[in-house]
């Protein structure tokens, strides 16, 4: 029986223990990395549901905003409470809503000319929105 050389004796467990580290790392930089990918499709689709009901609150916006409440789109929002040349309107529907499963409350509404203008909005989570709107006639 030969014994083996003492210059190979004890290689098998170093290179397993090199190989199990590098499997180890190779496996936990995949993990960090599907980790981020997740949280950037997370934050994509925040975006975009907030982009989503942004667009519907200038929708509904623009909904209630004909017949008599049209004449407060000329004025900011500051001044619609008892304005005058706008009898009978109610400004509370411009000033708040639901859009799906979250709430907005108007800060402010800034026209710029006839037919345009800047919402700005606070949402139930805290956020603010601030769209540029161009009034459809």
């Amino acid at each position: 029986m030969r014994l083996p050389d003492p210059q190979q004796r004890g290689f098998a467990l170093p290179l397993a223990l090199t190989t199990s580290a590098l499997l180890l790392l190779s496996s936990l930089s995949l993990q960090t990395l599907a980790l981020h990918v997740r949280q950037r499709s997370h934050q994509a689709l925040a975006i975009a549901q907030t982009r989503d009901a942004e667009r519907s609150v200038a929708m509904a916006f623009q909904q209630h905003a004909v017949g008599a409440h049209a004449c407060l789109l000329a004025l900011p929002s500051s001044e619609w409470e008892g304005f005058e040349p706008c009898p009978g309107v109610n400004p509370a529907l411009l000033q708040s809503g639901r859009v799906v499963d979250r709430d907005w409350e108007l800060m402010h509404w800034q026209p710029h000319g006839v037919r345009a203008g800047t919402l700005q909005l606070r949402w139930s989570d805290g956020r603010q929105s601030k769209l540029d709107l161009e009034l459809l006639p």
